[in-house]
């Protein structure tokens, strides 16, 4: 069984370019090329802070939180955010790089995703605990991973819709 997720043992911790590339290393050892360091001591905890690896090409459903806000921070690599109106339609997309935006906070019940653009992305993610499984509010209109010939449709429809955003988006500019 692959391990994707380590939480914090220790009551200080410190992170340093060595254990970034430790992530990205068990990152790499998966097959999904995810990997998660939680500071917090387990999913119960109120303060969720992680460090996030993702691979391109990975899928990760779009989800929004009634309860929480969220924000992620860039470390290394680059993403697509993609925020979304209720019916799915694309609101808004940006870059989360050294080069474009750092990082970005989002309230609460608004559907988002994030496409990774470099081979590995590592994000630093914060939101408030404790995790269950009603954390997560999945819309419909996305598929669940598991269906792999709907993701990769949904996938192709996705990048078509980003495409037409930023033509549009030029346009109004």
């Amino acid at each position: 069984m692959e391990n994707e997720v380590k939480f914090n043992a220790e009551s200080i911790i410190k992170i340093d370019s060595n254990v970034i590339e430790n992530i990205k290393c068990e990152a790499a050892k998966n097959s999904s090329g995810k990997f998660r360091l939680c500071l917090q001591h387990n999913a119960q905890d109120k303060l969720h802070e992680m460090f996030i690896v993702r691979k391109k090409g990975d899928y990760f459903r779009p989800d929004k939180h009634l309860y929480t806000t969220e924000s992620h921070t860039i470390i290394d690599g680059a993403m697509l955010v993609i925020l979304f109106e209720e019916n799915g339609k694309i609101r808004e997309v940006f870059e989360l790089s050294e080069k474009c935006y750092r990082t970005y906070r989002i309230d609460t019940d608004i559907y988002h995703m994030q496409i990774p653009l470099t081979e590995q992305v590592v994000y630093y993610e914060v939101k408030l605990g404790p995790f269950n499984e009603k954390s997560n509010i999945f819309p419909e209109w996305a598929p669940m991973p598991e269906d792999k010939e709907s993701v990769a449709e949904y996938l192709v429809k996705i990048e078509k819709d980003i495409k037409e955003y930023f033509a549009n988006h030029k346009a109004v500019n």
